[in-house]
């Protein structure tokens, strides 16, 4: 089942397409929270409100428009928000920490996940995890509304980056 579809059923009221909804984009959404708030514990708490938003307004997406990218704004200003309100809050250093908070990143991509979140710009940062998570410059580029041209030139520019962090 498409996530427009799964949208629409989320919308008439069936949470059963929420799983299916979830487990497709879940991902994206974590990477997108990621590259806004560079915390681990923070983009866990913006994708679990991305979610909610997602319920609560299933109803106000447009069958036959990219639901992906829909997901992906909600997900994109849940973080930026997030960040605003804690801009002001004194926050828990994760290298301390690790213990407390259960990584995501536990499949062993951690550090390199790590080492990109401390080198790259959030922009550098988001295209690189979209392009990890299997997403094509052009849908990319969709989803956060940039030129295609941009995208590349983000993406190579952080490549660059990560090969100087990694001493390549």
């Amino acid at each position: 089942m498409s996530l427009d579809e799964q949208l629409i059923k989320l919308a008439g009221g069936d949470m059963t397409a929420f799983d299916g909804l979830y487990e497709a984009t879940k991902g994206t959404v974590y990477y997108i929270a990621l590259s806004v708030l560079r915390e681990r514990s923070l983009a866990e708490d913006a994708m679990q409100s991305c979610y909610l938003k997602v319920i609560r307004y299933a109803s106000r997406y447009r069958a036959g428009t990219n639901a992906n990218a829909w997901i992906c704004k909600i997900a994109k200003h849940e973080a930026i928000d997030l960040k605003r309100k804690r801009a002001r809050e004194h926050s828990v250093d994760m290298g301390e920490s690790e213990h407390l908070f259960p990584s995501y990143e536990a499949d062993g991509y951690g550090n390199l996940i790590d080492l990109a979140r401390r080198t790259l710009k959030e922009a550098e940062f988001a295209v690189v995890m979209l392009v990890a998570e299997g997403y094509k410059r052009r849908e990319i580029a969709h989803m956060l509304s940039l030129p295609i041209p941009t995208v590349t030139w983000r993406y190579n520019n952080a490549v660059k980056k990560l090969k100087k962090a990694l001493g390549q």
